[in-house]
């Protein structure tokens, strides 16, 4: 006689909530001027972290791309995707700094905050 239970472990509500962790947020009207969610995602979490940093930085933040795969869940080919697209709608500036170099990072609020308008502008005119 098979001793082996075919029913799947009970989870529990603790187990539940440790396997949850932290959800990922980002800001949905990122997604038409980006043209991705994973542009949107990664932007908002580049916004997020522009407001935290030393203002002796000058708006510059670095984060590797562990660090950005451990808070947004996207692989190193997404990460690169994704910034890419920043790049060319010239939403995120890019720079390479120091020994060993680090990639460092910069919003350009101002052409994020035109695009919007821009998206807004056009749906007003519909």
């Amino acid at each position: 006689m098979n001793t082996l239970s075919t029913t799947a472990p009970r989870l529990n509500p603790e187990l539940l909530l440790q396997m949850l962790d932290l959800p990922v947020s980002f800001h949905r009207c990122l997604v038409p001027i980006t043209g991705s969610v994973t542009a949107a995602l990664l932007l908002s979490q580049a916004i997020c972290a522009a407001q935290e940093i030393d203002p002796q930085l000058n708006e510059w933040f670095n984060k590797s791309q562990d660090e950005w795969g451990e808070e947004t869940g996207l692989s190193r080919w997404e990460q690169e995707t994704a910034r890419r697209l920043l790049r060319e709608a010239g939403f995120l500036q890019e720079r390479r700094l120091g020994m060993p170099a680090k990639l460092w990072y910069r919003v350009c609020p101002e052409r994020i905050w035109r695009a919007l308008q821009g998206r807004a502008s056009a749906a007003v005119a519909r």
